[in-house]
């Protein structure tokens, strides 16, 4: 068998589980416990710190709350439990062992190797993790093998995506300023028109008049010519220009890689200081040579000036003997040949606007390819999730259903529908509403692209003269955060109630943490660490559910559990049991043992809530559940 192969089954077996946690300093100063690879229970009395245990393991390993205002609690805690110390985890599979350290200013835990982290739900979670919409995703998610992969996909396309406006948007402004003006042409052709028919007159009055304008001809070509090559020059140089200029820039403000003096260590930065110090001489050439091409263009440019203004003196004087030959045709020469350069320059840039066109087109055909891809992720997610939910159903039916719904949140889409539309003298607030229900955001920006606001306003109801003011403005300020916007899935957790289904939304306390403590339960390997779920749960309950859940999973993945319940660690056959207590002052370990030690069932027999009943049922319970 292949070692990679090996890897995958053993690590299959059983998930990456915590071996040992060490604090330093605060409360718990000089706390040090090895936990068990399968149920651990932290018990003692109110105050000695057992929570205080779960959310440094949190704080240590960076694991994630379940809700916005349980994570701000959680890092309260923490800091005010840890002060100024540090807290070091000690991590383990079959193959690899990690050691992960946080100090309490440290804004990143410092580890040795990669690491899944486990999940870890305080009590409050348990209780109110079903009542929010994020909460129930981040709980669906939680089963996803490489959730943080399809995460990390998804930043990226949508990075992407926004890199793909940004080009866009600045390919736009620039076709902008290219096309200030063209609107003249047509007016122009007509002016030309009429004067070249003034010219045609003098002609034919005078032989020597149509020497002359054929003379006037060729110098007007010429300088218009000239006036175009100039104007392309000037571009070029400005365009050369900004390169150098910042590349100079960032030249100028970089000094190098940081120096290190301490001879007894080796340099960190020994293998890349001399690469890095060539790339910025590189960087300096280059910024020289951008400015040398930017000079030279500059220079050509003021030549082609020179000499068309040469020729525009000839062209002056050969308008003189054309106007002495017949009365105001030297005027209707000049005119003629002002419009012809302009002309000249505005089809020079005509041409550059169709250029632009065809590259914003281009642009935005990448752009779309990157938002399907953005689609594809997110399908492919809502995918994965409607299997787990499947599966949950599957494994808890018929007493718990588990749902998702596509396209079920809009709290995104309608924040970055609101703050695209500030400042846009537009009352968005009902705009946001009509958008959000009527237009998805890849559509929206198709409106925006073609300015079809009469088909907008068809859609969604809003009048015409506001959907194009909302085009508009969403054009000239951009679309990407609406475009990437997630309309997030819902999901639906119900507990047959009688004979009916109710919404987990719809439960009282404790029937929402037994359908959170039931999924929560679901995961076969991966850690758990969980804080006193028994609140609002009746003794029959965790006897029934919660401690067959325990026994089913113990092989295959680890569990801590707080606790004030003795049928805990007594029925779910704890295979270490930590009791703390408290001075007071500080908190710390009282005992540390396995579940038949004597210590431990003293332990549990004193400080626990029905510990001499636990252990009086405990044959019982195992020879009933045998029997089933």
């Amino acid at each position: 068998m292949a070692k990679s192969e090996l890897q995958v089954r053993l690590r299959r077996r059983q998930d990456v589980h915590i071996v040992r946690l060490q604090i330093e300093g605060g409360f718990l100063d000089g706390f040090d416990v090895e936990f068990a690879e399968g149920l651990n229970v932290l018990i003692g009395a109110r105050g000695t710190g057992k929570t205080s245990v779960i959310e440094l393991l949190r704080f240590a390993l960076s694991a994630r709350n379940h809700t916005g205002e349980a994570g701000q609690r959680s890092t309260e805690h923490a800091a005010a439990v840890l002060q100024d110390g540090m807290v070091t985890v000690s991590l383990s599979d079959v193959l690899d062992d990690v050691t992960v350290s946080r100090g309490a200013g440290d804004r990143e835990p410092q580890a040795s190797g990669e690491y899944e982290k486990p999940l870890i739900f305080s009590q409050t979670e348990i209780e109110n993790v079903g009542l929010s919409e994020t909460g129930r995703l981040k709980l669906l998610d939680g089963f996803m093998p490489k959730s943080s992969t399809l995460a990390d996909e998804e930043a990226a396309a949508i990075a992407a995506i926004r890199s793909a406006f940004k080009e866009i948007g600045a390919v736009e402004k620039e076709r902008e300023g290219l096309a200030e003006g063209l609107d003249r042409l047509e007016l122009l052709q007509r002016e030309i028109k009429a004067f070249e028919v003034e010219e045609a007159k003098h002609r034919a009055s005078s032989a020597d008049l149509e020497e002359k304008q054929q003379r006037l001809e060729v110098a007007n070509t010429q300088i218009s010519s000239a006036a175009v090559r100039e104007s392309v020059l000037e571009r070029f140089t400005n365009a050369a220009g900004s390169w150098a200029k910042q590349l100079s820039g960032l030249h100028d403000n970089d000094y190098g890689p940081e120096d290190w003096s301490d001879d007894q260590v080796e340099d960190p930065l020994a293998d890349f200081r001399t690469v890095y110090l060539k790339l910025l001489e590189q960087a300096e050439s280059l910024a020289g040579q951008f400015k040398k091409l930017s000079a030279s263009s500059e220079e050509k440019r003021k030549k082609l000036l020179s000499e068309r203004l040469a020729v525009e003196a000839q062209s002056r004087e050969i308008r003189l003997e054309v106007e002495r030959t017949v009365s105001g045709a030297g005027g209707v020469s000049r005119q003629l040949s002002q419009l012809r350069t302009e002309r000249a320059q505005l089809l020079s840039r005509r041409k550059l606007v169709e250029d632009r066109d065809q590259r914003i087109q281009m642009l935005r055909g990448r752009r779309d390819d990157r938002i399907k891809a953005l689609d594809a992720i997110r399908s492919d997610r809502f995918s994965r999730r409607s299997k787990i939910a499947e599966n949950l159903t599957k494994a808890l039916s018929p007493e718990i259903k588990v749902e998702i719904e596509r396209y079920g949140q809009y709290a995104d889409y309608n924040r970055a529908l609101t703050e695209s539309l500030r400042g846009s003298g537009l009352r968005y607030n009902d705009l946001v509403a009509s958008l959000s229900q009527s237009v998805s955001p890849r559509e929206l920006v198709d409106f925006i692209d073609s300015g079809d606001f009469l088909g907008l306003s068809d859609i969604t109801g809003i009048p015409k003269d506001r959907a194009a003011r909302l085009l508009g403005h969403l054009r000239e300020n951009g679309a990407a955060d609406i475009v990437t916007a997630s309309i997030e899935d819902n999901v639906r957790m119900l507990l047959l109630d009688g004979v009916d289904y109710k919404d987990v939304e719809h439960l009282s306390a404790g029937q929402r943490c037994t359908v959170v403590l039931s999924i929560v339960l679901q995961h076969s390997t991966r850690t758990l660490i969980i804080d006193q779920p028994e609140d609002h749960l009746d003794n029959a309950y965790i006897a029934t559910t919660v401690i067959k859940a325990i026994q089913s999973r113990k092989a295959t993945g680890q569990l801590i559990i707080s606790t004030h319940n003795a049928n805990i660690p007594v029925l779910g056959d704890a295979d270490m049991v930590v009791e703390m207590t408290s001075d007071g002052k500080n908190g710390f370990v009282q005992m540390r043992e396995k579940l038949n030690s004597p210590k431990a069932v003293t332990a549990i027999t004193n400080v626990m809530e029905g510990g001499r009943e636990a252990f009086a049922n405990r044959a019982a319970f195992y020879e009933k559940n045998k029997r089933r």
